[in-house]
């Protein structure tokens, strides 16, 4: 590992106290274990490539750490403002992160924020870094293999990195691995502002007009859609959120659903700047079947309704890319597109998070008396037109 560095007590009290020298992801977080606050050393280390090439949980405020994903397990340790933790694993609504101990603890994810970061070498062998952009530089300390540190800059054939305690050095580019290729950043956001969404032959909430599920519902569907484009080649994140989950712990009405996912996408477009399409996953409401089923060479689809917000003055951007999908996916799949609606604030939502970007869609995939089998090899079309479309642009 880099730079290790064994701090006394008055040190890491101070770490504690004010994160001095945390670096962005170079090196494990200041972590006070819940007990032990008269340690006599803490090691300070890099973290490895298997737990930095991930998303990080960066905490904004003091933060307890706990043995498991539920406010009613123990707390060990404390995290403080400032300080970054490599994601190594979700549980519902908790982060699983890794304490300088070895030992994994977990973190809610509604107090923290999130990031991916993008700019960071990959040491590939025990590597030198030097005071200055060439060989005729001075070695200032060296890396070993599966070490990552953040790149501050690049000089010619070299990277400026960041080391821990906030230093920096030089690397020559012959000699490491980097994430800054293009094709690996994330272009794609899939979310579900009403995650519960089921189909009525398998829905076990079927109360009024509800149709609804916590396990089986839609984000099966947006999850494998995501599967599909990653595959092909356009890298795609899946929320995972429970937004109604998170409206009923706040005590808001569904008529809040979109301001609850909206904190999710604008979260996610700040920690991964590279995402240019969101799209909201949905199913249709109680719908008869027959407007919402096509059968294409044997197979039985849920059909795609693409809706549009008008409530913002950009939605001319996310019109022209529905209409665009849409020709193309009844031209591939004949039927499959059921076309592309407006809808004003009088009708709905009127905006639906579009306002965010150019790139934003909703897409009512099937409705209420589809089957997740339908839907899901509607997923699949729309994912192989995506993909043609978004080929082209290059």
């Amino acid at each position: 590992m880099i730079f290790r560095q064994i701090a006394s007590n008055a040190a890491v009290a101070v770490l504690l106290l004010f994160a001095a020298i945390i670096p962005a992801y170079g090196a494990s977080p200041s972590v006070a274990p819940a007990g032990n606050a008269d340690m006599a050393n803490t090691r300070i280390i890099a973290n490895n490539t298997s737990s930095t090439t991930g998303s990080v949980v960066k905490i904004v405020d003091v933060t307890n750490l706990r043995s498991g994903p539920g406010l009613d397990y123990d707390i060990v340790g404390k995290a403080v403002p400032g300080v970054t933790l490599p994601i190594v694993d979700t549980t519902g609504d908790w982060y699983v992160v890794p304490l300088p101990s070895g030992e994994r603890a977990y973190v809610a994810n509604w107090v923290v924020e999130t990031e991916t970061p993008l700019r960071y070498v990959v040491f590939v062998d025990k590597t030198n870094l030097r005071s200055g952009p060439g060989l005729d530089h001075d070695i200032v300390g060296k890396a070993a293999s599966g070490d990552t540190l953040p790149i501050a800059g690049v000089e010619g054939d070299w990277y400026l990195v960041t080391l821990s305690g906030g230093k920096q050095a030089y690397v020559a580019n012959w000699v490491v691995r980097t994430n800054l290729d293009e094709r690996e950043a994330p272009k794609v956001y899939i979310y579900h502002t009403h995650n519960r969404e089921s189909w009525k032959n398998v829905a076990r909430n079927v109360k009024g007009s509800s149709v609804d599920d916590t396990e089986i519902n839609i984000t099966l569907v947006g999850g494998h859609l995501g599967e599909k484009l990653t595959k092909a080649g356009i890298r795609s994140l899946v929320e995972t959120e429970d937004f109604m989950e998170r409206l009923k712990a706040q005590k808001l009405g569904f008529s809040q659903s979109y301001a609850e996912s909206r904190k999710a996408v604008t979260k996610a477009m700040k920690a991964n700047p590279s995402l240019a399409y969101f799209f909201d996953i949905h199913r249709d409401a109680d719908v008869p079947r027959k407007n919402t089923t096509v059968t294409i060479k044997g197979k039985s689809y849920a059909r795609i309704l693409f809706v549009i917000g008008t409530a913002h003055s950009n939605h001319a951007a996310n019109q022209k890319l529905a209409e665009e999908l849409n020709k193309r996916l009844n031209k591939k799949y004949p039927g499959l597109s059921r076309g592309v609606i407006s809808k004003s604030v009088h009708q709905g939502n009127g905006e639906y998070n579009q306002s965010l970007s150019p790139g934003s869609l909703l897409l009512e995939i099937g409705g209420a008396n589809n089957t997740l089998e339908e839907t899901r090899l509607a997923a699949e079309a729309f994912a192989d037109v995506f993909s043609a479309y978004y080929k082209s642009l290059k």
